[in-house]
């Protein structure tokens, strides 16, 4: 079977890391794989078998305008492209890749198409602005013409269902794979030497994601200054890039907190430095299912995490329901839920600006974590709960829907 997919880019990202995932393992299976990126950085490897071709020489970098104007000639090469491949079925991830590939797939062509969504519309697109009301008529236009829309978490799908009235019965909630033995022998890997100085004699607290908005990371970092005073050799690490960095930098400086946090970039290995670590702290303000708590579950790690819309509640605390009212801090079957973060991005005298509740409640219970090697304990048993999204799982649900 032939399968062509189309993604926006393959630098980092979650949603990134699931697609090269997906179909690799597709690959080895003996599925024919053509790969097409709306941009041409491409982060993560491939197997050698996928054929890979980008349909722009735009990057991350290009201005949005130009992308815009020249997003015509994208969809007509894609158009070209399918109409030589003459593929089974069409797969996409991410939105402005899922209309593509309705419209050229389905439209046009009247092809098996097959769209993956990862985050959550409503947050992602505001109905109050312009690109918002686009992005929401889009998806009440196209969506239901698609043969089957992946969701990843029964969150999104309720949101779909009752929010753009797409049919139950065409969505289906397949949960990322991840190769759980791979991220355990990659764990075992040495820290770089430039590295190692931080985890000496210090208790590890550890962030992996995007410099975003959507990860609230100026919470984290404002809650971790009540924890350094009174543990001042606790540190926290943060791995990920993106457009906050500045800003970032500038909130450590202001904490003085330049010798307890370090944000060290994007690492092809994160699962050394997780092993590595005593805490992992997960303060998004919304997510889809975030593949960081699986990979911190994997190894063991005690997890704080936002309650926030979707993903950490069906991950962390399966027993609960995903509409269901709690009371924070939430003590979870696997891991610690608090109560999320408000979704405001501002940063102006961030420094000066006493902690807000959770920021208060995530500090206490980091200083808890510290402190108390018995909770340590309780919620350093994580992997079992991985063994749920491994790859092997996933993968057969998704070659049911490719059938």
């Amino acid at each position: 079977m032939k399968i062509q997919f189309l993604i926006n880019s393959l630098i980092s990202g979650g949603a990134e890391r699931v697609a090269v995932n997906l179909l690799n393992e597709l690959s080895k299976r003996g599925y024919t794989i053509l790969l097409y990126t709306l941009e041409k950085d491409k982060h993560y490897d491939t197997d050698k078998n996928i054929l890979y071709k980008s349909l722009s020489n735009f990057t991350g970098e290009t201005y949005s305008i130009i992308r815009i104007i020249y997003l015509p000639v994208v969809i007509i090469k894609y158009f070209t492209e399918t109409l030589k491949n003459k593929p089974n079925i069409l797969i996409s991830f991410l939105e402005l890749s899922n209309f593509i590939n309705i419209f050229v797939g389905k439209v046009l062509l009247n092809k098996k198409v097959i769209v993956s969504i990862h985050t959550n519309p409503l947050i992602m697109y505001p109905k109050n602005t312009i690109y918002g009301k686009i992005h929401n008529f889009l998806i009440k236009l196209l969506y239901p013409k698609a043969d089957r829309i992946i969701v990843v978490s029964k969150k999104i799908k309720n949101i779909l269902s009752n929010y753009y009235y797409i049919p139950e019965e065409k969505i289906e909630v397949i949960y990322n794979p991840h190769h759980i033995q791979n991220y355990l022998k990659l764990s075992e890997e040495p820290i770089e030497e430039k590295y190692s100085e931080i985890f000496k004699n210090s208790f590890v607290f550890i962030n992996i994601g995007r410099l975003t908005e959507a990860k609230g990371q100026w919470f984290l970092i404002r809650a971790f200054k009540k924890v350094v005073e009174k543990h001042p050799n606790a540190k926290l690490i943060i791995l990920g890039e993106g457009e906050l960095r500045e800003k970032l930098e500038d909130l450590i400086r202001k904490l003085e907190l330049e010798n307890n946090v370090f944000l060290l970039g994007v690492h092809k290995n994160p699962f050394k430095f997780l092993r590595n670590s005593q805490c992992f702290v997960f303060p998004s303000l919304w997510e889809g299912l975030p593949n960081t708590l699986i990979e911190a579950l994997t190894l063991n790690l005690p997890i704080i995490s936002t309650d926030c819309e979707t993903g950490p509640r069906e991950i962390l605390a399966p027993e609960l329901d995903i509409e269901e009212k709690i009371n924070y801090p939430y003590f979870g079957k696997y891991e610690i839920l608090i109560k999320p973060f408000p979704r405001k991005y501002i940063f102006k005298d961030l420094e000066e600006k006493p902690l807000i509740e959770q920021e208060r409640q995530l500090a206490d219970l980091m200083i808890r974590i510290i402190e108390d090697k018995e909770l340590r304990e309780r919620y350093s048993n994580g992997l079992e709960r991985a063994r749920d999204f491994d790859v092997e799982e996933v993968i057969g649900r998704w070659e049911e829907v490719i059938r």
